[in-house]
């Protein structure tokens, strides 16, 4: 599996795939490709929490019988091994960058691309409608057990948001709020920014409101993983959230419908303050988490290598 940085949200997702099928005793490891003409020693940084699996430089040595995996918008690792005998596999996280590292749906073809991973059925069919027509395997990541929240743990009143991919929305949004609803504008928002994995689960664990600003979104963790933590979430599915978003578990607007999202992310707060039961939502929510296990995921990874392997 050809690797970019190393801590990044998918590739995260990318070392769980390695690490995994390490464990039921394949060869599977980093194939690391630096910028050209880059020298000096290198040595990856692994998350802490991640066992490192083992990682190579080379690629000269790669066969016919070596099979290599490449990101969707990992270009430099696409042209590197382009003349590389090996079978190559694109892992295809979002549908949103498919067109990153090859400019149409041909030259993925002319590549030598003969399957493709991808991390949600959402993903899959949009890579269908743009003429990829060979064997995808869907593999959807799992939400991490660290993100679990105790059901009836007490909710903060306060929202939490990670504002990375709607800067500027996150902010339009907090003046809607605070404009229309004056009496709400003392509740705090939380910004969940460079904040460590364990930050960041005990931020989900508590917070009565997550707003979920996903845009452009492949399937969407964030979402997920509050739901995980009991957090009531309000905000945009961001395209692959429909893989999951439902009346039930969450509040889910399009993009561009910041009106009724702000009336409904009102609408909880009220619910909060007034000492309304969620109960129900928070077990749909939990239940719809739960559904992303890491028991799943094996089970759809291991699907996926058979298919791959037993072409």
């Amino acid at each position: 599996m050809v690797g970019g940085d190393l801590v990044a949200g998918g590739q995260r997702v990318n070392l769980a795939h390695v690490v995994t099928l390490r464990a039921w005793g394949h060869d599977a490891r980093l194939l690391i490709v630096r910028p050209p003409g880059e020298g000096g020693s290198f040595s990856p940084a692994f998350p802490v929490d991640v066992t490192a699996p083992p990682w190579q430089l080379e690629i000269d040595d790669l066969t016919a019988d070596d099979v290599v995996v490449v990101g969707e918008m990992f270009r430099r690792g696409a042209q590197a091994v382009s003349g590389s005998p090996a079978r190559k596999i694109i892992h295809n996280q979002n549908p949103y960058y498919m067109f990153q590292a090859f400019k149409d749906m041909d030259a993925v073809r002319r590549w030598g691309a003969e399957h493709k991973i991808c991390a949600s059925r959402f993903t899959a069919d949009r890579l269908a409608e743009a003429g990829w027509t060979g064997p995808v395997s869907v593999v959807r990541p799992y939400v991490d057990p660290i993100f679990q929240g105790a059901p009836g743990t007490p909710r903060a009143l306060w929202v939490a948001y990670m504002p990375r991919k709607r800067a500027i929305e996150a902010r339009h949004l907090r003046g809607l709020l605070r404009s229309r609803r004056p009496d709400l504008a003392r509740i705090p928002w939380i910004e969940l920014v460079n904040a460590s994995r364990e930050d960041c689960a005990r931020a989900l664990k508590t917070a009565g409101v997550f707003l979920s600003l996903g845009w452009q979104e492949g399937l969407g963790l964030p979402p997920l993983e509050a739901m995980a933590g009991g957090a009531l979430v309000v905000g945009f599915h961001g395209g692959g959230g429909h893989e999951y978003a439902t009346a039930e578990n969450g509040d889910w607007f399009d993009d561009g419908d910041h009106l009724a999202l702000v009336d409904a992310l009102a609408g909880r707060l009220d619910g909060l303050i007034a000492g309304q039961d969620f109960s129900a939502r928070q077990a749909a929510a939990r239940a719809t988490a739960a559904s992303f296990s890491q028991a799943r995921f094996e089970t759809e990874l291991e699907a996926a290598w058979s298919a791959i392997l037993d072409r």
